[in-house]
């Protein structure tokens, strides 16, 4: 979580982002190289060849991860083509789009400063303006036909490393920011759960419940809660070890959830529970159907099988009043004592 967005961001796309600008200025030059020995314009045909050699050995800075030393060399190499060509073939050959195109593109260039980028793109427009204040028909005639291919090349060239370079960019904000909601998620789940079991933790049970006791209450239905408290918890630590304990825990967490209740570790061995129902005595049944399946769910440690019981007390209420969960647990727990007293594995309420 110490790392900023950009540094995010480029472990993300630095890679794509430069090979796939290598890779494409690579091809664009090969086109022009073949383009410009079938014009008989040696000098660029010449220049072309060298901006092939020198974005063939850039893969070797993309693969390395030097991208500081691609881009001032893609930054010279594109400008200079793009100045010499606009001098020999004028204006309408379009090749002076290429400047606006690193203008744009050094903003998605990794390990490049702010103030890198702003100087970049304003050498690249002072250069740009240059051209256009200056230079008009070339020192070499094209023929119309060639030089509106040539032109539309160019601008259709620019345009997809432009909406290349936006893509990849998108593509790796999308990647981020699910990332981020996931780490979120994850981060949320260790605040509101417990670690061992999965259920709620106190601090958010509590939440929910007091939702729940408030829906309850909107609809008029009956709810209660309901404090469990595993039997002779403290025999397991001490005949089988603490991770004999954990592994009861972690059982009866599971067999609590196959219920509609809202399940809580509550702390220790104790779990808290809310339930709506139709009525009070269908409360009871439901609790003590749990009961009776944690009583019959298999449970072996190291071979040995434990006999894993609960006492559960149930603090009613019948959905008129609006009632404090601390008051509800109070009285929940005053119950369990008392089915505790009784001779545990029962269910204990106010209507039992």
């Amino acid at each position: 979580m110490g790392t900023t967005y950009e540094e995010r961001r480029g472990t993300l796309y630095n890679y794509r982002i430069t090979l796939y600008g290598n890779a494409l200025a690579w091809l664009i030059h090969v086109v022009f190289f073949v383009t410009f020995l079938r014009l008989d314009v040696m000098l660029l045909a010449w220049s072309n060849v060298a901006s092939v050699l020198y974005y063939t050995i850039s893969f070797y800075f993309v693969h390395k991860r030097y991208y500081r030393t691609f881009f001032v060399g893609l930054f010279v190499e594109v400008v200079y083509n793009a100045v010499i060509s606009t001098i020999v073939l004028g204006w309408d050959a379009n090749v002076h789009y290429f400047i606006i195109m690193v203008a744009y593109g050094v903003f998605f260039m990794p390990n490049v400063n702010r103030g890198a980028r702003v100087a970049t793109t304003g050498i690249a427009m002072a250069i740009y303006g240059s051209l256009y204040l200056f230079v008009s028909d070339g020192t070499e005639a094209l023929a119309p036909a060639f030089e509106q291919a040539l032109g539309l090349f160019c601008l259709l060239s620019t345009i997809g490393l432009i909406a290349g370079l936006s893509f990849i960019f998108e593509g790796s904000v999308v990647e981020v920011t699910n990332e981020l909601e996931g780490t979120n998620e994850r981060l949320h789940t260790l605040a509101s759960r417990d670690g061992l079991t999965g259920l709620y933790n106190r601090l958010t049970g509590t939440s929910r419940i007091e939702e729940g006791v408030a829906r309850a209450v909107q609809e008029g239905r009956p709810y209660a809660v309901a404090l469990a408290d595993i039997d002779h918890f403290k025999a397991f630590n001490e005949l089988h070890g603490h991770d004999c304990g954990d592994l009861v825990l972690r059982r009866v967490a599971t067999t609590l959830t196959w219920t509609d209740a809202v399940c809580v570790r509550w702390g220790g061995e104790e779990f808290l529970l809310f339930l709506a129902g139709e009525t009070e005595a269908d409360i009871d049944e439901r609790l003590d159907e749990l009961r009776i399946r944690i009583k019959s769910t298999e449970t072996i440690y190291e071979g040995a099988r434990l006999h894993v019981t609960m006492t559960i007390g149930v603090a009613h209420r019948d959905g008129k009043t609006l009632e404090a969960v601390e008051r509800l647990v109070k009285e929940a727990d005053d119950f369990l004592r008392t089915g505790k007293q009784a001779g545990k594995d029962r269910v204990i309420s106010s209507i039992s």
